[in-house]
């Protein structure tokens, strides 16, 4: 989303070597780390305890701690544990003039404003995160995935909308439809919209969870897929940060492998009685600009929408870029239309910055407000999140 990209006349702050693990408190399910510190490392840290973080999101070999504050980054356990700041106890931060402030571990505290949500989502733009208290949690007894087709998308979107009102909650859910778009380096095709659902902690609650879900599932007349296919989703679920490795100064895999192809996509969260009718203003929308849908899908609830689309770059790449931003800013102006927000998983850095007015309205006014009161001199992460 350009949340950490740095303009020209920056000055970069490396955490890389403030990793440390100061403690972890096993009874309590807190563990008190550094901002640097790796995702998948904290987590092979806390395994060796018997503990396991609850954010696990596809960058999870290369996102910091700290990143995951900033962007509020939800993972693939979203429903069950939330978003990284839903797992964040309390905080420390330097703030523009160098003061430190830390908040209180705690809970639950009925202590007026809640301070360390002014840092969490915000992107580093009023103050720096260099220690978080994270809630952990025991490693479950059992995790049980499994895979199906949905006879078609409005059918698995009630489906799941029912699971989720009989209170069972799924730790995994990614509920896809593709469509054909040739000329992709991966491969990509038309068929039933293919559900991944899963369920963790004790054997007894995950079979009561799975007793619910297939009678669910039976009555949507899905089809199961073999064992192989939910595993091999698991296993390579944090494969697609590796497109973002270098393989050479300022080319990523994944310019490489998208030369030809303007790829883009779109997190929206909507009411649910919205989704469907989202969905089929968005296909329209997407013909209408020439930008080819590949995936529309939900992740990890039924009112989280995903959407990545593609425009070859036949004809000049800039105007393939432009037709693909003009899309991807249509799609979250009827989102808004329907009562939604335009982003639930990275932030929204400069990519949507010119939008946050149209989302927060007078509330953009007022984080300027908050902005200029913590960092008069604008010194923060300046141009992120339009303040």
């Amino acid at each position: 989303m350009g949340g950490a990209r740095p303009g020209p006349d920056s000055i970069v702050l490396d955490f890389r070597r403030m990793r440390r693990i100061r403690s972890i408190d096993a009874v309590s399910g807190i563990a008190t780390v550094e901002s640097g510190i790796i995702l998948e490392a904290l987590d092979r840290r806390l395994r060796k305890r018997g503990l396991t973080l609850g954010h696990d999101p596809w960058s999870r070999p290369r996102a910091t701690v700290g990143g995951a504050i900033g962007t509020n980054g939800l993972g693939y356990g979203g429903y069950r544990r939330g978003t990284m700041g839903d797992q964040v106890l309390g905080l420390e931060a330097v703030l523009a003039d160098g003061s430190v402030i830390r908040t209180r571990p705690a809970v639950r505290s009925a202590t007026g404003l809640d301070l360390k949500r002014l840092f969490i989502g915000t992107e580093g733009t009023l103050g720096i995160v260099t220690a978080a208290s994270l809630r952990v949690f025991p490693i479950p007894e059992k995790e049980e995935i499994h895979a199906f087709h949905m006879p078609d998308f409005p059918s698995g979107f009630a489906c799941l909308a029912g699971m989720y009102d009989e209170d069972i909650v799924p730790s995994v859910m990614d509920f896809d439809e593709t469509f054909e778009a040739p000329g992709l380096p991966w491969r990509t095709e038309v068929g039933p919209p293919t559900l991944y659902l899963g369920f963790s902690g004790s054997r007894h609650v995950v079979a009561a969870s799975w007793k619910v879900a297939r009678r669910l599932l039976r009555s949507a007349r899905v089809v199961s897929l073999p064992d192989r296919e939910a595993r091999a989703y698991w296993r390579t679920r944090h494969d697609i940060i590796y497109m973002h490795d270098e393989v050479s100064p300022g080319t990523t895999r994944a310019d490489v492998a998208l030369k030809d192809m303007i790829f883009d996509y779109v997190h929206v969260a909507l009411p649910r009685s919205k989704v469907l009718s989202f969905r089929q203003a968005a296909l329209g929308l997407l013909r209408r600009r020439g930008v080819q849908p590949i995936a529309f899908g939900l992740w990890t609830q039924p009112e989280l929408v995903s959407l990545e689309v593609v425009r070859a770059v036949q004809g000049g790449r800039r105007a393939a870029k432009i037709a693909v931003a003009a899309a991807i800013d249509d799609l979250i102006r009827k989102a808004h239309a329907f009562g939604g927000s335009m982003e639930y998983v990275h932030g929204v850095g400069t990519k949507l910055a010119h939008l946050m007015s149209e989302e927060l309205g007078l509330g953009l006014e007022v984080a300027r407000r908050i902005k200029r009161a913590l960092d008069p001199a604008g010194l923060l992460n300046p141009g992120k999140l339009e303040l």
